[in-house]
């Protein structure tokens, strides 16, 4: 195979290889930041996914307008709150919150293959339980 090997992962302090890309989100503006986050989740196919499923469960709910406009507020709120709580701390604590935050983007990288391993296991079993029970209806 003519392909490129994979970085090996880090182990203890070592540095994460970050593509050239991400390298430069730091000295992003606010506005480009914002922007590249909206096109990263509107492109990204878990994201979508998560979305058609929420968007199904409450459809079938069969509750009404209210409530169904209810529990997309939810979803959409709980949605946030990965991207929310960083941008929360930046403005609640200023200053204080670079070293929070700089030690939660450390760990994230460094992580990275474990939270999204997580996280597709989470979204399989959550899908695979979802058809199993549609089967067995």
């Amino acid at each position: 195979g003519g392909g490129r090997a994979s970085p090996p992962l880090p182990r203890g302090d070592e540095e994460v290889a970050l593509p050239k890309w991400m390298k430069t989100v730091d000295s992003f503006s606010p506005a480009k930041a914002g922007a590249l986050g909206l096109a990263l989740s509107a492109v990204n196919p878990k994201n979508l996914l998560l979305t058609i499923a929420a968007a199904t469960a409450i459809a079938r709910s069969g509750a009404s307008a209210g409530a169904q406009a209810v529990a997309l507020a939810v979803f959409v709120v709980i949605g946030a709150l990965g991207t929310g709580t960083p941008v929360v701390l930046y403005f609640a604590l200023k200053e204080r919150s670079k070293h929070i935050l700089d030690g939660l983007k450390s760990w994230m990288e460094k992580n990275n293959s474990a939270i999204m391993a997580v996280l597709c296991l989470i979204l399989a079993a959550k899908l695979i339980g979802q058809a199993v029970s549609d089967l067995s209806s």
